[in-house]
């Protein structure tokens, strides 16, 4: 396998545009698809576990049909009255008021709130997933079992509820200033229980029979309480109107088909034993009302003919008396044909005045006089007026006896018709009262649906994983966007940096490096124990070095010495594996090496040598060690290096010492490469000092971390100080998936 780095050079070549396209996209989102996987799965795994934590919904419906027009007032009907409004719309606005849904409430209890106390967290998910106590008993260790409270002395003492466990309470009354507060209710043992209002025990009692406090005003019945001892339940009595508003958030009414007046009733809840029962007490409680409310109009139009009936036969009465006594005194006086011909008009109309007064009379108590109906009865009355007064001067026109007869003959006739009709709707309304069913009818009783309706744990996991794939997605486009870090080594070159390598990022190398705390300090360090040249030589980042050794062979000839200072911008960036592995392969290529790490304030490239840092560079300077204790052997053959000593007070001042110019001058001698691994540049001036003393420096980047800003403030204080630096190492390149380039890319090409 052979590879050839990018050649240094001072020119940029062609470079790929900064700007977001189509391409970039795909293949930043590619590199980072396990970051998005990761995301997405959990965040699918939160939507599953909140969706699954969530109290389930069950449903139960019905079917009712109101007609527009019941088994209404035959006395209404028969005077073409039409009734106002929409009865349909009516009858709706009746089945979601207060009237029907608090009767319902009351009958069933739904004041009374009771909620179990789940484990924290997690305790709804096991739950609803059926898990009971005994199954967590025999999965949990001992150790939790005592923090949960499952010891074996109080396994059953624990207060919370699992799965298949409820109590019923059919009756909860307390104290008008306690409605609304929450309360505790705890069960006991051989089914006893125990009712707290926060420090204080209210009472307590047996399962099955009515506790109470008459003096407190405490009344409580637990019909069936099926849980472990110790275990707690939150009893609390609402009020009405605040049981009335939950029914009512939970009830629904739907209409099935266009004007048809089927209505479907579907009504909601988390109680699945509840929820049907009290639909069927809310349709009978609107059932009952529906006929009731007809059954009344009955009996105030039964109770009106009551009054009027007496009225009419004693009107009848007196007017047969006095047509019975003016015969007599007439004896026995004859209408002629005319004037029996206008007394049937005069009856005929007076008898639609009288209708029309009795319709006038039901109308005052619903309508006011501007009201169209009563206006059209009013312009009605008014024609049967100017009717009757022509008709009574046709009358005025007759002899005086025809005239009298003729009056009383009417009087007769019309209180007679009046009477026989009333009798007539009176029999009528009776029969109405007795067969008076409404105009509501029960299709289909209440049932329970099979199944939930909600949480929809499906739908809530899959839009929670999509909302976590396009978090994920956005996150990585954003970084896209606001990341200017350097990519390419075009972009280097751009600052005058011409690139000696591309060093791919190393699999391999993340298994020899470990996290340490050094003594006397808070920060973890990354150190690596063994280089990765001796350990993997085949490793591509090995080969990539090997190309750099070659190109810095050509770098060095016009060099004043052969010191290779190695250091970078800042910490982080691989400069000490560089500089170790780079000493390896020049050492395996027959050159006799020194590494030295003049990083005396955290270097550790004596870790890579299973080594100690003391008797290092530090002692050396201080005069404390000579070269030769100074100078280790290590186990490659032609490769040696010098550890950092013990922390010195000022590095700085110990590299600027004649001491460490002498050393260097005389390892020079001795060796046939010096490489000199330094701290960040921006972090301390050290790099400045072994610079000048370096014949070739080079600075290493790490792939993706740093911005351009940056470098270019580095390489201003390497040279501000007289350094000149040779080139950059990008280190550290990401594998990435576009198919138009190498194995990484355009930096490095591979072939096997």
């Amino acid at each position: 396998m052979n590879y050839f780095p990018h050649p240094p050079s001072s020119s940029a070549g062609p470079q790929e545009s900064d700007d977001l396209n189509l391409r970039k996209l795909v293949d930043t989102l590619s590199d980072h698809r396990w970051f998005i996987v990761t995301i997405t799965g959990l965040f699918l795994l939160a939507g599953y576990f909140y969706a699954s934590s969530q109290s389930r919904i069950y449903q139960a419906d019905a079917l009712v049909q109101i007609e527009s027009r019941g088994a209404n007032l035959a006395f209404m009907e028969s005077l073409g009255e039409q009734q106002p409004g929409n009865p349909t719309a009516a009858e709706l606005e009746i089945l979601r008021s207060r009237m029907v849904l608090g009767e319902t409430a009351e009958r069933q209890d739904l004041a009374i709130k009771v909620e179990p106390r789940r484990l924290p967290v997690i305790g709804d998910f096991l739950v609803n997933h059926g898990v009971s106590q005994d199954l967590i008993v025999s999965l949990t260790p001992a150790f939790m079992r005592e923090w949960l409270g499952m010891g074996e002395e109080s396994r059953w003492q624990n207060p919370y509820v699992w799965a298949n466990e409820s109590v019923r309470v059919s009756r909860f009354s307390v104290p008008d200033e306690h409605v609304g507060s929450e309360h505790l209710l705890r069960i006991k043992e051989e089914g006893n229980f125990e009712l707290w209002l926060e420090d204080e025990r209210v009472l307590s009692g047996n399962v099955g029979e009515t506790v109470q406090d008459e003096g407190v005003g405490y009344r409580l019945f637990i019909s069936q309480a099926v849980a472990h001892p110790g275990a707690e339940f939150s009893l609390t009595r609402m009020s009405s109107l605040n049981a009335i508003k939950d029914l009512e958030s939970r009830f629904e009414v739907m209409p099935r088909g266009i004007e048809s007046g089927v209505y479907e009733l579907m009504l909601s809840g988390a109680d699945r034993s509840k929820i049907q029962p009290t639909l069927d007490t809310l349709t009978g409680v609107f059932l009952t009302q529906n006929v009731q409310r007809h059954s009344e109009e009955a009996e105030k139009q039964i109770a009106f003919l009551g009054e009027q009936i007496p009225q009419v036969r004693d009107q009848l009465s007196n007017a047969e008396g006095m047509l019975n006594d003016y015969r007599a005194q007439r004896d026995s006086v004859d209408l002629t044909f005319e004037t029996q011909n206008l007394l049937t008009r005069v009856v005929d109309v007076e008898n639609q005045l009288s209708e029309l007064a009795m319709r006038e009379a039901d109308l005052a108590e619903r309508y006011r006089p501007s009201h169209p109906n009563y206006q059209t009865l009013l312009r009605q009355r008014s024609q049967l007026v100017e009717e009757r007064d022509r008709l009574n001067a046709q009358v005025n026109e007759l002899p005086e006896t025809q005239q009298e007869v003729l009056r009383l003959t009417r009087d007769s006739q019309v209180n007679q018709q009046v009477y026989v009709q009333l009798l007539n709707q009176l029999q009528e309304m009776r029969l109405v009262k007795a067969g008076t069913v409404g105009n509501v009818r029960i299709l289909d009783a209440a049932i329970l649906n099979p199944g939930t309706i909600a949480p929809r744990i499906p739908l809530i996991t899959a839009v929670s994983a999509l909302i976590g794939a396009l978090l994920a997605t956005m996150l990585v486009v954003v970084r896209l966007l606001l990341s200017r870090a350097i990519k390419s080594p075009e972009q280097l070159e751009e600052l005058g940096l011409p690139v000696y390598a591309t060093l791919p990022d190393s699999g391999g190398q993340a298994g020899l490096t470990e996290r340490i705390r050094p003594r006397h300090s808070k920060k973890v360090q990354e150190v690596f124990r063994g280089l990765l040249a001796i350990r993997k030589p085949a490793e591509i980042a090995v080969e990539a070095l090997r190309g750099l050794r070659t190109s810095l062979y050509f770098a060095m000839l016009e060099s004043d010495n052969n010191r290779l200072m190695i250091t970078g911008a800042s910490p982080g960036v691989g400069k000490s594996f560089v500089a170790a592995n780079l000493a390896a392969v020049c050492a395996q290529a027959g050159q006799r090496v020194l590494l030295i790490d003049a990083d005396m304030r955290r270097g550790h490239l004596h870790h890579a040598f299973h080594s100690k840092g003391v008797k290092g560079l530090s002692e050396l300077l201080a005069r404390r060690i000579d070269a030769e204790e100074a100078v280790r052997h290590s186990d490659l053959e032609g490769l040696d290096y010098v550890a950092r000593g013990s922390v010195p007070p000022n590095p700085s001042e110990l590299l600027m010492q004649q001491s460490f110019h002498e050393f260097l001058e005389a390892m020079s001698q001795c060796y046939d490469l010096v490489i000199i691994d330094t701290p960040p540049i921006l972090a301390v001036t050290d790099a400045t000092v072994v610079g000048k003393l370096a014949g070739t420096s080079l600075m290493v980047v790490r792939f993706d971390s740093h911005p351009p800003g940056e470098i270019k403030a580095a390489k201003r204080r390497l040279e501000s100080a007289g350094v000149n630096i040779k080139g950059a190492i990008l280190n550290g390149v990401k594998k990435t998936t576009n198919s138009r380039h190498g194995y990484y890319g355009s930096y490095l090409y591979a072939y096997r």
